[in-house]
């Protein structure tokens, strides 16, 4: 008999483990309330990127950003290349993304992936981007904007194409009858055999559900749109000014259209001056004092004439203390498996880490990475207790 597998939450992380489960055999029903993609995955700035600097972030971006190209050719999956540029503020800065280059050809990526620039290369890359303080840049040309939700259906159908099923429900209840897992819906009851809960921000909702202490910490954060006075005569790239590692948050935008950019700040870590939100009842307006301070800083670093920055939309940050993934099994009952904690890289990162969480429920063992045990949810656990 197959193991039933019941993943919870239909975003990237949650039909990624639905489509890997499926390819190993497992039996699989992927619960969500809302519909598909219809939480953080539905509401990101739509990039992905390989310019990361940790490694095993890399290539796990690597691995998903393959998924993507797959997609591309066999389901029409929209990708536009506009490129990533990740930017250096320092000669120490820089070291460490030449340090990426050195990564990313020992996975078997080229100078098509990811090139580093010098300043005069990024001023030549975007002409009206104040680069006098910059030591330089890593650069992904095949990088650029996926659309979250396109992204989730597309791989929730071809897990559906592999005989997983999906099931729109919301879950009431839960119990443990035996070794099987039983998840009440309004839809009727799943009975399985593991659990993964991909709930993103609403997985600590369903871990309290479960007695388990999922600890996700959801935090809201901005999108604007900035709407130029004339159309530019070259794409803007994904600019990011954030380097991983740095403290607080830093100024990204990119080309939407023509006529606009999308902006706004960008961090890996929980920001201690914004509150933790329930994710069923958080704000959905864009701040004003927001809209001011990306007015403020693309005035800094990018300012062409004529620039209106308007509301655009807010999404959450399903975070984790330490700005790491949780992904594995629960150190309470191994049968229960978390995946989220992808804070703003959900589209980049999601489908892969469900991957691993769905390696971990059939096969007890991440294979698609080596070195994901360091992201399971146990590092937070002393004696059985959140730490």
């Amino acid at each position: 008999m197959a193991l039933r597998i019941a993943v919870i939450g239909a975003g990237t992380v949650g039909v990624g483990a639905a489509r890997r489960a499926a390819e190993l055999g497992a039996e699989v029903t992927i619960i969500d309330r809302d519909g598909p993609a219809s939480g953080s995955s539905g509401r990101s700035a739509a990039i992905y990127n390989v310019q990361t600097v940790d490694p095993l972030h890399v290539e796990l971006r690597t691995r998903a950003r393959e998924l993507f190209f797959e997609l591309e050719r066999t389901r029409g999956l929209p990708l536009r290349k506009i490129g990533n540029l990740r930017v250096a503020w320092t000669e120490r800065d820089l070291e460490v993304l030449r340090g990426v280059i050195g990564v990313q050809r020992g996975l078997g990526l080229t100078d098509e992936d990811s090139v580093v620039l010098d300043r005069a290369g990024i001023q030549a890359l975007v002409p009206d981007l104040v680069t006098t303080d910059l030591a330089g840049g890593l650069f992904g040309p095949r990088d650029g904007v996926i659309d979250g939700a396109y992204l989730t259906y597309a791989v929730l159908h071809s897990a559906i194409d592999r005989g997983a099923r999906y099931l729109k429900a919301r879950v009431a209840s839960y119990e443990k009858r035996g070794a099987q897992h039983v998840i009440g819906t309004d839809q009727g009851e799943v009975t399985a055999d593991v659990v993964i809960n991909a709930a993103g921000a609403w997985a600590g909702k369903v871990g309290a559900l479960m007695a388990v202490d999922v600890p996700v910490l959801p935090q809201v954060h901005d999108i604007v749109k900035v709407r130029l006075a004339d159309a530019l005569p070259y794409t803007v790239p994904m600019v990011n000014l954030y380097m991983p590692g740095s403290a607080g948050e830093a100024l990204y935008f990119r080309q939407l259209d023509a006529r606009t950019l999308l902006a706004g700040f960008h961090t890996y870590d929980v920001l201690e001056d914004q509150p933790i939100v329930d994710p069923d009842d958080y704000r959905s307006e864009v701040q004003p004092d927001y809209v001011e301070a990306i007015r403020d800083a693309l005035a800094e670093r990018f300012p062409v004439p004529g620039l209106e920055v308007v509301p655009g939309w807010t999404g959450l940050y399903p975070l984790s203390p330490d700005g790491e993934f949780l992904i594995g099994p629960e150190e309470s009952d191994p049968t229960l498996v978390t995946a989220t904690g992808l804070g703003g890289v959900g589209v980049t990162s999601g489908c892969i880490a469900g991957y691993l969480a769905s390696e971990w429920a059939v096969l007890g063992t991440p294979t698609t990475l080596a070195g994901a045990e360091r992201w399971l949810p146990s590092r937070f656990t002393k004696n059985g207790a959140a730490a």
